[in-house]
């Protein structure tokens, strides 16, 4: 499903996998997304980074994982009751996303 606000760029397709990130002085942690764009993403995780943290990113689509980095763009934190609510986790803008992303985003489930 695709959804799309006034400010958004790029359509957001509804998709929940595992994504892998990093960040300087932190152990990788493990969060799942709620929405992707060509963009960036919405990643559900109880533990945030700060905005403006870049992070390296493990998307671990059906049909292949992507490497990428982002930049923590908004954080909320909160407790684990709300993680599947979206009401927290880190928006991530992508830096210089794969060109075979539109691919994996339109391709059917």
């Amino acid at each position: 499903m695709k959804l799309l606000r006034p400010r958004q760029a790029s359509p957001r397709y509804r998709r929940r996998v595992e994504v892998r990130y990093i960040a300087d002085g932190i152990a990788e942690r493990i969060g799942y997304s709620g929405n992707i764009s060509l963009s960036g993403m919405m990643l559900r995780t109880p533990k945030a980074l700060p905005p403006g943290t870049i992070v390296a990113l493990q998307i671990h689509f059906p049909s292949q994982v992507l490497e990428l980095e982002g930049r923590v763009m908004w954080a909320r934190e909160g407790p684990l009751t709300l993680l599947s609510t979206g009401r927290i986790g880190m928006g991530i803008r992508f830096i210089d996303p794969p060109e075979d992303l539109a691919a994996v985003l339109t391709a059917k489930p």
